[in-house]
């Protein structure tokens, strides 16, 4: 792999827009991008060059899965402990002081057959560093019926978890997941999760419409509500569409409907956000 291939770092267009990113997702890490729910943060990308993931959602605002799988699989070019750690380096080099690394990027993180050791690398750089930062994910959820993955996000102290919705068909309709795929099971294995992870869990749903189906409805909330409440999350997260999404026919959801839904979950006790933009 030479350095022409990938980028050990690449900093945010200041739009936001990944689809317009010139690097598309060719960097290991990158930011700096300031999130209200994890202040100024770096991205850990273990794919760099292919889009690796277990969904297609037609809404994902980082372009078309190349790779659908639920095994774990290799990206185009390796990417070894050594390289991400000169990565890191080359990353707070260029940012600065920042609150948080997180693994999202390219795809679904925890596909990568190295996961579980580059979350120990992490956090042995951020302890040999002194760097007071929380470690996380962003995660489909899609792979937590295995053990492996378990034990990796054990580590960390932040798991921003996605459930966009609690039906099937819909789940089929807007993540197009691998085929083998049932919402029951991945509502099962968060649950499971649940009861060993002692970090922060959060559930994150992204309300929209897409073609006639919307999965912003009071009904919809209340289903989902009961998914959550097998899960007890630390905090949901709600979300409409806000960067440019992969399919045109993606609509955001109204806030009006945002509001409704989340009232839904906060008189069954949740702790909700929502983030209209």
């Amino acid at each position: 792999m030479s350095s022409s291939d990938y980028l050990l770092f690449a900093r945010c267009v200041s739009s936001g827009e990944c689809l317009n990113c010139p690097f598309r997702g060719r960097s290991i890490t990158y930011g700096p991008f300031r999130s209200r729910r994890r202040g100024m943060s770096v991205g850990i990308n273990l794919f760099p060059g292919r889009k690796v993931c277990s969904f297609n959602c037609v809404y994902c605002f980082r372009g078309r899965t190349e790779v659908k799988t639920l095994e774990p699989t290799e990206g185009p070019y390796e990417v070894s402990a050594e390289i991400l750690r000169k990565a890191l380096r080359e990353a707070l080099k260029e940012v600065g002081e920042i609150s948080a690394v997180d693994f999202s990027g390219s795809g679904e993180p925890t596909l990568h057959p190295r996961f579980k050791e580059f979350t120990e690398i992490v956090r042995e750089f951020t302890r040999e560093l002194g760097l007071d930062v929380s470690v996380g994910i962003f995660t489909n959820s899609s792979t937590l019926g295995r053990e492996d993955v378990v034990e990796a996000l054990r580590r960390l102290d932040f798991v921003e978890a996605k459930l966009d919705t609690a039906i099937q068909w819909k789940f089929r309709v807007i993540n197009r997941p691998y085929s083998t795929l049932q919402i029951s099971d991945i509502v099962g294995n968060l649950a499971r999760f649940r009861r060993v992870f002692e970090g922060t869990l959060a559930v994150q749903v992204m309300l929209l419409r897409y073609h006639r189906v919307g999965n912003y409805l009071v009904r919809d909330a209340e289903l989902l509500a009961d998914a959550l409440s097998s899960i007890e999350p630390d905090a949901v997260h709600i979300y409409t569409v806000y960067r440019t999404p992969r399919l045109s026919r993606v609509v955001r959801a109204d806030e009006s409907d945002m509001l409704k839904y989340a009232r839904v979950l906060e008189r069954r006790g949740f702790k909700v956000e929502v983030f209209t933009r």
